[in-house]
């Protein structure tokens, strides 16, 4: 880059003229520009003088072939020459771009680009004659003025000046024809549809070939949008600078290659990544750096794009470093044309992905392993399960599936600790693998329990000696903090037929699981025809109870709580009943274990709260509270806090006239929300009774750490009472005992004789329930 005045003394050169001319700078600066081209600027400079800026719309003056520079040691050379003029604080220069063409390189591409970035310049460029014709009109004096080069070229500026400023251009075009340089002049202009703006005005004299002033140039800017202005000028420096710099400086490696593929031009981030030098990159052609397994994805990929392909995705590939170590990248394939369209360079660029690539390898590992054993989880199970079901089917043979589940592995876990009980899964996942075939599959499903999937079972007995297989190797002796173990596996086995799915498969696996543990466990089971007759009773039962939710065909039926004392009606227990349209009103033992399996007793609590709180709304005298019952399942739902506290207030309920009973084993695995849940109701005054007292092992623990009113007697206690000395009397003189001390409400469950009555009230319990007092109804009662 060498900047000229317009007396052809050169006022600036760039290291790259040094370089090319064997010249210092200081030894250029004030000397002729012939110095560098004797007779080449001479038939540009003219041409670009009276043509360039005499015409503003004429692209940089680019001379064609036989134009040469001279070297300081006397050689020339052949030289290409792009002139330009630029506005600077110092005035009007012009630039030369020269450039040496004895050997041509992907240069042109970074010149063309600053041409066409001088080019679109946001500045309106004009030019007139020295009587205020105008001569020349570029794209940004259109869209600044409003008016197209056919109207305006050839009428006066005069239109552009307002009426009370018809006086400005006579001072301007006076102060022009001796040459004089008028710049940044703040004045006001029009544009066609009449408004009027502030704009700053660079006016430069054109001269002939011969010297004389023939006209005047005008850049103009529009000052309303100075801001905007100082950034594309801004822009434009950026520009420049990346054109001469994105190549050398990105971190993205970029290599510009031609249409056979050899690399022309590469930088300095594409040689760290790889590890090759310049020189080696540019003795190869790039597939030369690509992973054999990608390599044909790659010339696939190169030839859409040689074809024209406007499909510009990321392609994600592996390089080969020069250490042969694998590199992930991202590579982006752009197909670069000339000033004529034609297709001359392909732009690759390449970015390093591998710390990304592992990341998202890792994730997908994640997504279906088992952190603890490095078995797949139950996500892929399912998955590959479906995909064998489908195979199958199409080969005509049949699926196995195991569930396994480890016998007392909930005892280790609360005696030794859960680092302890990891410990046993970790072992007893690489016991099983140990015992499969080739081809089985394994997972862990969740908890203590694992899948195996059977590919191909010719005869049950593969299934059944898989079993064998998987529990001999769990069964051996193991070591877990100084502790001895023995474990033990229940094992549910199916097979599939042509219309098992995973989930299908599944669930009946898992139906002979509890079958084998209700067996007696640590041992296996398959599952058969009375197994289905009995999953598929269970599966109507769930779809029935689903309708039976939106139907409302629930209802509650109140059984009496008296005072011992004098059998007095002091409370009532709510029970649900299901009135099922064709069996008739059905108890909780014909659905409440499908409802609690299947999560919906939430739903059919909150009907059976519901029509509890608006009983007591609609009867406001009757006696004492209303217990509900409420499973582990509702205590542990995230919403069931609220649910109970939105009813409460939408029936206008006194809290207190409510009693929530928790049975003792559901709450001794409560997660710390459900515990919150229930202080936070007893905050509110509603009563929190422990249901099934002494059939727990921590009773006294749960009295003693939840915020429990109430506890009531397990029933059996009950029945086992006599008239002499038992054990079921002491327990539950005993448990007399505890509640009282405790100052608890005591409710004796379960009483059906008068001499269980008589019993009860001697050992001092205070309430009691059962059908002596009164059997469910549908209504509460009032009194006894």
């Amino acid at each position: 880059m060498v900047g000229v005045d317009q007396d052809g003394m050169i006022q600036f050169v760039n290291r790259q003229t040094e370089s090319l001319f064997g010249y210092d700078r200081a030894d250029l600066v004030g000397q002729s520009i012939e110095t560098l081209m004797p007779e080449s600027f001479r038939k540009v400079h003219p041409v670009h003088r009276a043509g360039f800026v005499a015409d503003p719309k004429s692209r940089p003056m680019e001379a064609g072939l036989g134009l040469t520079g001279r070297r300081r040691d006397g050689t020339e050379f052949p030289v290409d020459i792009s002139l330009s003029s630029i506005d600077t604080e110092d005035g009007l220069l012009m630039v030369a771009a020269v450039r040496d063409v004895t050997e041509r390189s992907n240069a042109d591409q970074v010149l063309q680009r600053l041409a066409a970035i001088i080019e679109n310049s946001n500045d309106a460029i004009t030019s007139m004659t020295l009587d205020g014709i105008l001569t020349s009109w570029n794209p940004a004096a259109e869209r600044m003025f409003g008016y197209c080069s056919e109207e305006i070229v050839g009428k006066s500026i005069g239109l552009l000046i307002p009426a009370d400023r018809t006086g400005d251009m006579n001072t301007i075009l006076a102060r022009v024809r001796p040459g004089q340089l008028i710049e940044r002049l703040e004045t006001i202009r029009v544009r066609k549809d009449g408004t009027v703006f502030p704009i700053s005005l660079t006016i430069s004299p054109i001269r002939d070939a011969d010297g004389a002033i023939v006209g005047a140039s005008t850049i103009a800017r529009d000052m309303t949008e100075a801001r905007k202005a100082a950034e594309d000028a801004r822009n434009l420096t950026a520009a420049e600078h990346l054109v001469q710099t994105v190549i050398a400086s990105t971190s993205i490696g970029i290599a510009l290659v031609d249409l056979d593929g050899r690399i022309r031009v590469v930088n300095r981030s594409l040689c760290d990544l790889l590890g090759y030098d310049e020189a080696y990159f540019l003795a190869h052609r790039l597939p030369d750096f690509v992973h054999p397994d990608d390599a044909e994805e790659a010339l696939r990929e190169r030839g859409r794009v040689l074809a024209g392909s406007s499909h510009k995705s990321a392609e994600k590939l592996r390089l080969v470093r020069a250490d042969g170590a694998t590199v992930w990248v991202r590579r982006v394939t752009v197909l670069l044309r000339d000033v004529d369209g034609r297709a001359n360079l392909v732009m690759v660029q390449v970015e390093d992905i591998t710390a990304e690539h592992e990341t998202q390898e890792a994730l997908t590992y994640q997504a279906f392993h088992d952190s603890l054993t490095g078995l797949h989880n139950r996500a892929w199970i399912l998955d590959i399960l479906a995909v064998d079901l489908r195979a199958a089917k199409r080969l005509g043979h049949s699926v196995g599936a195991l569930f396994i589940d480890l016998d007392h592995f909930k005892v280790v876990n609360d005696s030794l600790g859960h680092a302890a009980g990891d410990e046993v899964l970790a072992t007893v996942a690489n016991r099983i693998v140990a015992a499969l075939r080739p081809g089985d599959r394994v997972g862990r499903f969740g908890g203590d329990e694992f899948v195996i999937v059977v590919q191909d079972v010719q005869d049950v007995l593969d299934a059944e000696r898989c079993a064998e297989r998987v529990s001999t190797s769990i069964a051996a002796d193991l070591q877990v903090q100084g502790h001895r173990i023995v474990p033990t596996t229940s094992i549910g086995i199916a097979i599939s037929t042509p219309t098992s799915t995973s989930e299908s498969l599944l669930r009946d696996a898992d139906s002979a699981l509890s079958r084998a543990k209700a067996a007696g466990r640590a041992r296996w089971r398959f599952f058969d025809d009375a197994m289905l007759v009995q999953a598929v009773a269970r599966l109507t039962v769930e779809d029935e109870l689903r309708d039976a939710i939106t139907a409302g065909e629930f209802v509650v039926y109140y059984q009496p709580i008296v005072a011992l004392s004098d059998a007095h009606v002091v409370g009532h227990e709510a029970l649900v009943r299901w009135a099922h349209p064709t069996r008739g009103l059905l108890s909780p033992a014909d659905f409440l274990d499908v409802a609690e399996d299947t999560r919906l007793i939430t739903a059919i609590g909150a009907q059976v709260l519901d029509s509890v709180c608006a009983m007591l709304a609609a009867c406001p005298d009757l006696p004492g509270p209303i217990s509900v019952n409420v499973s582990a399942v509702q205590l542990a739902a995230p919403d069931w806090l609220d649910s109970v506290r939105d009813t409460l207030t939408a029936h206008r309920v006194d809290p207190a006239r409510i009693v929530i009973e928790v049975t003792e084993t559901a709450v001794l695995n409560l997660v710390d929300s459900a515990r919150v849940a229930l202080e936070s109701l007893r905050g509110l005054g509603v009563g929190i009774y422990l249901d099934d007292f002494g059939t727990g092992h921590s009773s006294i623990s749960v009295l003693r750490d939840l915020p429990v009113t109430g506890v009531k007697l397990y029933p059996r206690f009950v029945q086992d009472l006599t008239s002499g000395e038992s054990q079921a009397d002491a327990l539950a003189q005993g448990l007399s005992g505890l509640v009282n001390g405790m100052h608890l409400t005591g409710i004796a469950d379960g009483i059906e004789t008068e001499l269980q009555a008589d019993i009860l009230r001697a050992q001092g319990w205070e309430c009691g329930q059962g059908c002596y007092f009164g059997k469910p109804a549908a209504t509460p009662m009032t009194h006894h």
